[in-house]
């Protein structure tokens, strides 16, 4: 993932329609760039949240910069 992430500029936003786990949002955090990330299933959607707020506290232990962090659900019914 994170050879991936080298093409992508540092605070560039990375785009995953399909985010599944959450990985590639957790890359994105490690690396320092931005992320959107899409998710159908409720569950795997609520996990990758987990997943990446978690990464995004542990990157604030070391880095005091102002990130805004926005979290949003859409209902496709």
């Amino acid at each position: 993932m994170r050879e991936l992430l080298r093409v992508v500029p540092s605070g560039a936003i990375v785009l995953d329609p399909f985010m599944g786990s959450g990985t590639t949002g957790v890359a994105a955090l490690q690396t320092g760039r931005g992320f959107v990330g899409i998710e159908l299933d409720p569950t795997h959607f609520d996990n990758a949240c987990e997943r990446i707020n978690e990464a995004h506290r542990q990157g604030e232990l070391f880095d005091h910069a102002d990130m805004a962090q926005e979290q949003t659900r859409l209902s496709l019914s």
